[in-house]
């Protein structure tokens, strides 16, 4: 046979796998990405439990073309509503684009993708410090997204996804194995809803369980980061890494400054459970430093443009009466907790709330979750009350404390091996 015409065959060959690959995926769709944005969701199925969930979000943005995009972690995924009646006409159509594990340059990036395909006027942001400290998704394609360097064109983009490993993979969990069973389900225009089933509460002994493994599994996979010593422990700048997100951050704000994007931002509303293994683990000082770096950075930003920059910070990271809600004990399987699925996720109900203050309603008609602008001129005052109300909770609350104490001192043996 002729080198020529053997090169042919290989060619024809790889060429057919190819396309019976691409094709396979195509007609399987293991990511969901032909879906139109208007579809119903599967129930049933949590969108964390399924693949290419970056993906169907990158995707989405050119058909949705949102005015007003909510952006964060899984904390803004889980509990903000785009359908919240507060978004009134001027903000229409609202896209949640928040998704688990972002990291503060990821939610630029998003942001950025957004306004490129459709000019935004809005962007609801909840800050979690965890995105400030960790390095994102390993997901996370920048080529997927518009608007930065390494942008590709949109067929471009799911000829890769859909010729890709992870493609296959999917298609073949597809095909092979069983499909979780979850109590949350995804819509299309972006929200996770969930609620605790009775299999669920069986599964972990009741919701402690499920939140004891949750705290666990949060703070474990930090474990580089915990218990920091010396100045790093006590000053933001005083990390690289933490520098570098910060000015990411900067980064974000000064692209909403300089394209007409006002920006609502807000601290999530934490359980006070998981505020108090901040203490534990060493990150308490570093989270009231993160909170006056954003406050500093919000203000470098403003005198950046004055009369033009548009930014609004809310803080809901404290202890008051939604974030000192009792966690039943273990073994109670009848009880659910009213403001939580574990102590790092609010519920809708109370990002209901958050949106309210957000979005313009008073503390008065507000009343059940507490929040207040920080600035500057309030920022000290706020830190101390605080401390004050975390004091009282420990006092209220000792076999909590207790609990957490012994949890963290097995995380300390655990980071010493």
């Amino acid at each position: 046979m002729r080198p020529g015409t053997y090169l042919a065959i290989v060619l024809g060959i790889a060429a057919a796998l190819v396309c019976a690959v691409l094709a396979v995926n195509l007609r399987l769709d293991p990511f969901g990405l032909a879906a139109p944005a208007a579809a119903s969701a599967v129930d049933g199925v949590a969108e964390g439990a399924r693949p290419g969930a970056f993906w169907r979000k990158a995707l989405s943005v050119r058909e949705a073309k949102p005015r007003t995009v909510i952006l964060g972690t899984s904390r803004a995924e889980f509990g903000l509503d785009p359908r919240h009646p507060g978004f009134t006409a001027q903000f229409q159509p609202v896209l949640n684009l928040a998704l688990g594990a972002l990291s503060i340059e990821q939610i630029r990036l998003l942001l950025i993708h957004a306004d490129t395909g459709s000019p935004l006027s809005t962007a609801i942001i909840g800050l979690d410090m965890e995105s400030f400290l960790d390095s994102g998704r390993p997901d996370f394609d920048p080529a997927s997204l518009e608007g930065n360097p390494e942008s590709e064109p949109e067929s471009l983009a799911r000829l890769r996804i859909g010729l890709s490993r992870e493609a296959f993979a999917a298609n073949f969990a597809h095909i092979f194995e069983p499909q979780p069973a979850s109590e949350a389900r995804a819509d299309a225009i972006g929200r996770r809803e969930w609620r605790l089933t009775d299999e669920v509460l069986r599964s972990w002994e009741g919701q402690r369980g499920l939140i004891w493994t949750a705290e666990y599994d949060n703070f474990h996979g930090r474990l580089p980061l915990l218990f920091p010593q010396g100045r790093s422990a006590l000053n933001w700048g005083a990390d690289r890494k933490r520098v570098a997100a910060m000015a990411s951050f900067r980064e974000l704000l000064h692209y909403a400054n300089t394209h007409g994007i006002e920006v609502r931002m807000f601290v999530s509303p934490v359980h006070a459970r998981y505020l108090e293994w901040y203490r534990r683990v060493g990150w308490w000082v570093l989270y009231e430093s993160w909170k006056r770096a954003l406050v500093e950075t919000i203000e470098m930003e403003t005198q950046f443009a004055p009369g033009r920059a548009n930014f609004a910070l809310w803080d809901f990271g404290g202890f008051h009466s939604i974030s000192t809600e009792p966690v039943p004990q273990l073994g109670d399987l009848r009880t659910r907790m009213r403001w939580y699925r574990d102590t790092s996720h609010y519920a809708p109900e109370v990002g209901d709330m958050v949106l309210d203050r957000v979005l313009g309603k008073s503390e008065l008609e507000v009343s059940a979750l507490p929040g207040r602008r920080l600035d500057r001129a309030a920022l000290e005052g706020d830190l101390s009350a605080i401390r004050l109300a975390a004091s009282k909770y420990r006092q209220a609350e000792p076999e909590e404390s207790a609990n957490l104490d012994e949890m963290v001192m097995y995380l300390r043996r655990v980071s010493k091996r």
